[in-house]
């Protein structure tokens, strides 16, 4: 029987804690001796030290080990740490390593499970060390310990790590914490907001979920902007997510974080996105081909960004009729998030490659896809990604001359979009749906459902749509 991997435990400390460092380590490895044959949990510790060298802001690497760590112990002591050049305003690296954990508590799909803080006694702490303490106790807001010295430490430690043996058996409850970092920014609201908005919007409570994205932009940075950008193009205002793009990258520019990043690379491609939506086939093929020199191929985390990055390519390379450099960008895409094993993204691979299918009037394969990711979606939460699986099962079977069985993908497409808020998805499936109608020959509902398209896309000052609509009206006799 193989052995159940170890929970990875991310150490976070300033410079002045070595000898406290090796105390942790040394106590989770004699906890894993001590605990062997009567538990399955064991835990590795993890920290700056475990981050190769790399071109970008060193801390956003770290960040990223954070990502994927299940747990973390953060101790201060005398000195707060070094400016880490972030661009939230954080004031030592620690400091960054402690608030990124505890954004991480609160997103679900994330393995964070606990954030343990260490408040080691010193006769002089550094003034942030004593207000972020007061911050701790005045709100109850994370659970910290005051420790006298190494031998306490151990103590309180080796009572957490048993606490934790029970937590990673359970599922993940998602706890929002509110603490503001030393820069006065309420970093932690505005990702709070930005979740609790991408979900509302999810339910279908549309309208209080853009108000919580829209309260994040004003809070947060570069992620909040991203994440209304994406809501804004769903909705069909590009000229509005563009500019909540901009400001994405101006923040990026104008703070300390590097360049040579995912999440610049993220913004510029989102960027691209909507070139490419708006008909700019050229320029959003150069700027996210541009976007990729950004990324380092050997960066795991990276990699996730540039699969995202290859899916717009291939996108815009099937607008301008170069089918062989968009199957590469799919197939290169799909070859990468096979390895990693998300289903998902694999799902959101054969998507693009069953678009292409269709196209090149390969109905079967196109079928074969589209079937695969609505069997592999069906027991996970509704998103944009079941909608076009949907949209494609009934393109495909309108295309075999098969209409009626077209109807059924369609509707549930149209619910889809509807529950999540995206109206440019919408209209789609409405265009969709008359189209089999008139095919199967039922006036009546052939024309309610393209006059409705015919409004939305008018709505959304979406020319093109409005004109294939009109088209559908004007030939549903034919």
């Amino acid at each position: 029987m193989v052995d159940a991997l170890p929970f990875r435990i991310f150490l976070a400390s300033p410079g002045d804690l070595e000898h406290e460092r090796e105390v942790v380590r040394a106590c989770v490895d004699e906890h894993n001796t001590r605990r062997s044959g009567h538990s399955s949990v064991t835990y590795e510790v993890v920290g700056w030290d475990r981050v190769r060298g790399t071109a970008r802001r060193p801390q956003e690497a770290i960040n990223e080990l954070i990502s994927e760590s299940h747990f973390m112990v953060a101790m201060f002591k005398g000195t707060w740490g070094s400016e880490p050049g972030s661009p939230w305003g954080y004031s030592s690296g620690t400091e960054e390593e402690l608030f990124t954990g505890l954004l991480e508590l609160g997103r679900a799909e994330q393995p964070m499970r606990d954030v343990w803080t260490a408040f080691l006694k010193h006769d002089s702490p550094a003034d942030p060390i004593v207000n972020l303490r007061k911050q701790m106790s005045s709100h109850h807001s994370v659970m910290y310990e005051a420790v006298e010295d190494a031998r306490e430490l151990r103590n309180k430690l080796t009572e957490r790590l048993l606490t934790w043996e029970v937590v990673v058996n359970s599922s993940k409850i998602p706890r929002h914490i509110e603490l503001l970092p030393s820069s006065g920014r309420d970093v932690l609201r505005a990702a709070n907001l930005r979740l609790r908005g991408e979900k509302l919007i999810d339910l279908g409570q549309t309208e209080a979920g853009i108000i919580a994205l829209r309260e994040a932009t004003n809070l947060g940075g570069p992620g909040e902007h991203l994440a209304y950008a994406r809501f804004l193009a769903r909705d069909g205002d590009f000229d509005a997510a563009y500019t909540s793009t901009q400001q994405a990258i101006d923040q990026i520019l104008d703070g300390a974080s590097h360049l040579y990043s995912p999440l610049a690379a993220e913004a510029f491609a989102a960027q691209a996105g909507l070139l490419r939506r708006v008909g700019r086939y050229v320029d959003a093929i150069g700027r996210l081909r541009q976007a990729l020199t950004l990324l380092d191929e050997n960066d795991a985390f990276g990699q996730k960004i540039r699969c995202r990055i290859l899916d717009e390519l291939g996108l815009a390379y099937s607008k301008v009729d170069n089918p062989q450099l968009a199957r590469r960008s799919f197939e290169d895409a799909l070859a990468v998030r096979r390895r990693t094993g998300n289903e998902p993204d694999i799902c959101q691979s054969l998507v693009n490659l069953a678009r292409l299918e269709v196209r090149a009037e390969n109905l079967k394969m196109a079928a074969d896809h589209a079937d695969e990711v609505i069997k592999t979606l069906c027991t996970m939460p509704p998103t944009a990604l079941h909608a076009n699986a949907e949209v494609l099962g009934a393109q495909v079977r309108l295309r075999q001359g098969r209409p009626n069985d077209g109807l059924p993908f369609g509707e549930r497409a149209l619910s889809l979009n509807r529950q999540l808020g995206n109206r440019r998805g919408e209209a789609i499936a409405l265009k969709l749906l008359a189209q089999c109608y008139r095919s199967a020959g039922r006036r009546v509902e052939a024309e309610s459902y393209a006059q409705a398209c015919l409004e939305l896309n008018t709505s959304m000052h979406n020319t093109q749509g409005a004109q294939e609509a009109q088209w559908i009206l004007d030939h549903l006799d034919e």
